[in-house]
């Protein structure tokens, strides 16, 4: 827990500028103390894990990182009980009677922000993480890399949709139908085998040229509101890719999937007593 006693109310501040107080005023700063603990032990158990834990104090980026996600963390898990004030310099705490409390929409509008602040703070979390040896293989890498489509980015990236944290809510839903379609096409084998390699940072060339176009097919999935359909021509390029390089797909290759594309077909032969028309 070292950690959190390195959260000072400049760090404090310098991670949450709209809770930014005159120097001798902590109010907002003293109110959320309690709260850093709490989010950085959920830090550790939904994305850093126990065991990588030592890694965020030995490594100088991991740790700003982190800091940045508990104190924003900290500040949208309070924020709503504190009685804010808009000031000239920020969300102050209410100090009299006479002072009315901001409104809800100026504070749903900071939560908001706030909240893609720490999706995106997170999402280098996890881009570091996976750099660190057997964080891979962690219940925290699966679910912080559940599908090809992980990242809040590639809401940016590729989908037609406003980056709102509903809208990543609703994407990552849409993400794992889109990802079973996906398997469909390139083999539960190669699917799995495409995360494990993309949660320890080990993919190959032919490998991102898969997941790239993977990514385009799952970002055109969730783009379209009702209904969706899938992208015949995106999905008909990952199959030619997969297809005309086979040196480098071999898991691919072994798949039961491709044993179907490829088996023989039965032909009929002149001494059977039935015909069978395929």
């Amino acid at each position: 827990m070292e950690i959190i006693n390195e959260i000072t109310k400049e760090i404090f501040e310098k991670n949450v500028p709209a809770a930014k107080m005159p120097e001798r005023n902590t109010s907002v700063y003293e109110r959320i103390m309690t709260q850093f603990e709490v989010s950085y032990g959920n830090l550790v158990c939904n994305v850093i894990s126990e065991g990588c834990k030592g890694h965020v104090d030995s490594d100088s980026e991991m740790k700003r990182l982190a800091l940045r996600a508990v104190c924003i963390d900290a500040f949208v898990r309070s924020c709503r009980s504190l009685d804010l004030v808009l000031t000239s310099t920020g969300f102050g705490i209410v100090s009299s009677e006479s002072t009315a409390p901001a409104s809800r929409g100026r504070v749903d509008a900071l939560v908001e922000e706030m909240i893609l602040e720490e999706l995106d703070t997170v999402d280098s979390i996890v881009g570091e993480m996976m750099k660190v040896e057997g964080w891979g293989n962690t219940p925290q890498a699966a679910r912080c890399i559940p599908t090809l489509f992980y990242s809040p980015q590639y809401l940016r990236l590729h989908t037609t949709l406003p980056v709102t944290s509903q809208n990543w809510q609703f994407a990552k839903g849409r993400a794992v139908t889109a990802e079973a379609l996906l398997r469909n096409e390139i083999s539960g084998e190669y699917m799995d085998e495409l995360l494990l390699k993309l949660r320890t940072a080990s993919l190959s060339n032919a490998d991102i040229t898969i997941v790239r176009t993977c990514r385009r097919f799952m970002g055109d999935f969730i783009s379209q509101p009702e209904n969706p359909k899938p992208n015949k021509l995106i999905r008909q390029e990952i199959v030619e890719q997969l297809e005309k390089y086979p040196d480098y797909y071999t898991t691919y290759n072994h798949s039961e999937l491709f044993r179907k594309r490829h088996g023989k077909r039965y032909e009929n032969k002149r001494e059977d007593p039935t015909f069978f028309f395929m």
